[in-house]
């Protein structure tokens, strides 16, 4: 087996300076930078010991990268990051129009307390920034200091903006980079490996190579597999374990790198898996589903991505069919494709290689018959969503989640991942959605939203970045399949400032959203175990639901089956 060699880039990592964190200093730190940057008359709040420690680490390393809980007022941080470096053109770079927006309207409020900066602070999305008319925006604008709040947007080293950041630091190594967030990376230490490098350049506590980069990362990251066979970890440590707790320490001991292990918010917070209605009616279609891996309208599952979001529409009650049906030479050729993908993602789960989405599989055997078929027709039919309509089968989770609005007179926010059920659920509870933008139907701002009643909202659009701490019940749809975003989700109404106990609903609408909820789980063990924080997940009061097996409803409520070959549905109850 590969061992982790023993490099000139080891070599430097290992030799650079530690410090341990010191709550205490960083109380000190933030009651010196209160009295320096509080105006007189200010009836806002002091700077928190996180807080003040992150712009002394920005302040002395001249870039930072700040692993900040959920909550723990990232906001204020970024207002005042131009003040203590003295920036002369700033930005900052968060995702989404809505939080764009949330950010614009706290930092007016936050003027009439804290010192301006010289230059203010712009704010841009970076969705702004992927447009072919900016290709040329960080050249143009020329900023000295670039803030990224939600820094893990920026784990896809592909993206347009992702890229345009990378050129612009090459060609200006002198550019101040202080990148934030709650939730760094999922399971590989390479969805965040370049934005040390950003950061702290020939002080990161990483390999500087890409390919260095990932020898590591097969020695550090989760399982891919039954019989993944991990990298030696060599001079990291003696097992897995060693390693990534040798690791875990020269991430957290670096100069530059602000991680605490807390949370925002001392509140209790419960976790619990909640099942939805049992219907007859999805009964049958997750039957369908499991058996030929395809929906009622014949769209087939490629790849784990595509598996989950047909799970968790059939979930919701509906599945998707196109307007105009494809030619039959289009339909055969993408259900061959959707079968080689799942066959090769299958073989490649044991290697160093392993192939996870359809994208990679076709770079990767584009000289393949059935690739070269399939390439050969797929623009010959328009398989885009203007070209997609929801059939409903059934209204039974829509009810479920009237169910549990009903259980309480406290107010309480349902979050889905389907904006087709947002907007049944909407019309069925009459109830507001926040979705794309964070805007209602009437383009009112979620920052804005009414604190005394229910609400729908989209994960998707919201999960970052608003403080919703009034409405301490939240409900799950359709939910996400990261540790992460699960975090981002809590972290809305459990954060700083949170004085009541917490309560998380997770709809469980089929065994596959119980798989997800345990992976998540496990991923969340990942991120404490590499980088050092505990994430709500792992803090929470978890209390499970376990589904009354019966012949009717065996393929809805299984577990673990991926393909149609693998698939087992679950034993009877007696």
């Amino acid at each position: 087996m590969p061992e982790v060699r023993r490099t000139q880039c080891f070599e430097r990592v290992a030799a650079l300076p530690r410090r341990c964190l010191d709550m205490d200093t960083a109380a000190a730190h933030a009651a010196d930078l209160t009295a320096l940057f509080r105006v007189p008359g200010s009836r806002h709040g002091p700077l928190r010991p996180v807080q003040g420690q992150a712009l002394v680490e920005a302040f002395e390393n001249r870039s930072a990268f700040l692993g900040l809980v959920v909550g723990a007022g990232k906001t204020l941080v970024s207002f005042l990051l131009p003040v203590v470096l003295r920036s002369q053109r700033p930005m900052l770079i968060v995702p989404g129009a809505g939080l764009r927006d949330k950010t614009i309207h706290e930092f007016a409020a936050l003027r009439r307390d804290w010192q301006e900066p010289a230059e203010p602070m712009r704010v841009y999305t970076w969705q702004e920034l992927t447009s072919r008319a900016n290709a040329e925006f960080f050249e143009r604008m020329q900023p000295d200091l670039i803030v990224i709040d939600e820094a893990d947007e920026a784990a896809n080293t592909l993206a347009s903006w992702v890229r345009r950041i990378d050129r612009y630091l090459q060609a200006h190594p002198d550019t101040v980079v202080v990148l934030m967030t709650g939730t760094p990376g999922r399971k590989s230490i390479m969805n965040y490996w370049h934005l040390l490098c950003w950061a702290l350049r020939e002080r990161a506590p990483v390999p500087m190579a890409e390919a260095e980069a990932k020898e590591w990362a097969l020695a550090l990251d989760e399982a891919k597999g039954r019989t993944w066979v991990h990298m030696r970890p060599g001079p990291l440590g003696h097992d897995t374990d060693a390693a990534r707790a040798w690791y875990r320490n020269r991430l957290v001991e670096t100069p530059g790198v602000v991680i605490v292990d807390g949370d925002s918010c001392n509140a209790p917070l419960t976790v619990r898996t909640r099942l939805a209605r049992e219907d007859p009616r999805l009964d049958e279609a997750f039957h369908h589903f499991l058996t030929t891996l395809e929906t009622p309208e014949g769209m087939p599952v490629s790849d784990p991505l595509s598996r989950w979001r047909m799970d968790g529409q059939l979930g919701c009650g509906m599945y998707q069919r196109w307007r105009v049906p494809p030619p039959d030479r289009w339909r055969d050729a993408r259900r061959m494709l959707a079968r080689f993908v799942r066959d090769r993602i299958a073989a490649s789960s044991n290697s160093r290689r392993p192939l996870d989405t359809e994208a990679q599989v076709i770079g990767r055997f584009n000289d393949h018959p059935v690739v070269i078929e399939w390439l050969a027709v797929a623009d010959t039919f328009d398989d885009s969503e203007a070209n997609k309509v929801a059939i409903w089968i059934s209204d039974s989770t829509v009810l479920s989640a009237c169910d549990w609005l009903r259980e309480s007179p406290a107010p309480g926010i349902v979050w889905t991942g389907s904006v087709e059920f947002a907007h049944a659920l909407s019309h069925a509870s009459r109830l507001q959605y926040y979705g794309r933008e964070g805007r209602d139907s009437m383009g009112r701002g979620l920052h804005l939203a009414d604190t005394s009643q229910n609400m729908i909202a989209s994960w998707h659009a919201n999960k970052k970045g608003f403080n919703l701490q009034a409405w301490t019940r939240q409900l799950i749809v359709f939910p996400p399949q990261s540790a992460k975003w699960f975090e981002q989700i809590f972290g809305r109404s459990h954060r700083a400032g949170q004085d009541l106990a917490v309560t998380i609903d997770i709809l469980a609408t089929s065994g596959g959203t119980l798989d997800m909820f345990e992976t998540a789980i496990g991923e969340a063990g990942f991120a404490r175990d590499t980088i050092g924080m505990t994430q709500k997940l792992l803090r929470a009061t978890i209390v499970r639901a376990t589904p009354r097996i019966t012949r009717a409803n065996r393929f809805r409520w299984a577990r673990g089956a991926t393909t149609a070959r693998s698939f087992a549905p679950p034993p009877l109850h007696a």
